[in-house]
């Protein structure tokens, strides 16, 4: 079953609950916009270690999005910006403890920052199996961009869009941890192929 990691999805959880015990969100429409397995999942403690399915996973954030976030998906990019710096806050992931380290950064001329940042990226996308049990993500080159990368996630079909939209936002903060905000933007080219790609060079 395509699933996502307790340490990202209690972040989904918590909010969600925060919002009912705020009196931002009631049960009844948590009960007319959730289906029953959904809405179970909310009286549950959320293990990090476990997985869940991603089908909850996006139930929910389509209902946050929509209730919370007025229908509009910069909602989800914030969401996924909060969920970054709440894994780099938690120390879960080594990988994001390297972010601290990265060598890009120490590069001065272009070329020899595009190739350190390949590098970077290449040990940063080996989170994504800790997190999701799905899709297989890799770095390639950008064809129409010599200077730029791609992060291209393929067996994507079970992607959930609103996941595209909250990982744009993730992978946006840890670009902004080295002064790069606002770095990478999604697109769907088949329905199985996922790439985001940088919108300038470094």
């Amino acid at each position: 079953m395509p699933s996502i990691k307790g340490s990202a999805f209690s972040f989904v959880v918590e909010k969600t609950l925060k919002l009912v015990s705020a009196g931002e969100i009631s049960q009844n429409e948590l009960a007319r916009h959730l289906p029953p397995n959904s809405l179970s999942i909310l009286d549950q403690p959320i293990r990090v270690s476990e997985w869940y399915d991603i089908r909850i996973y996006a139930q929910l954030m389509e209902f946050l999005r929509d209730v919370a976030g007025g229908g509009d998906n910069e909602y989800l990019i914030r969401h996924g910006e909060h969920a970054a710096e709440r894994l780099l806050q938690k120390g879960l992931y080594q990988q994001l403890e390297y972010l601290k380290r990265l060598q890009s950064g120490k590069e001065t001329d272009a070329k020899g920052r595009y190739e350190a940042f390949g590098r970077d990226l290449r040990l940063l996308v080996t989170i994504t199996p800790s997190i999701l049990n799905f899709g297989y993500q890799q770095v390639k080159g950008d064809p129409e961009h010599g200077d730029r990368y791609m992060l291209e996630t393929s067996d994507a079909t079970a992607y959930p869009e609103v996941l595209c939209w909250t990982t744009q936002g993730f992978n946006n903060r840890m670009a902004a941890t080295h002064d790069s905000p606002d770095l990478w933007c999604w697109e769907r080219p088949r329905l199985d192929l996922v790439r985001f790609r940088m919108t300038r060079s470094l």
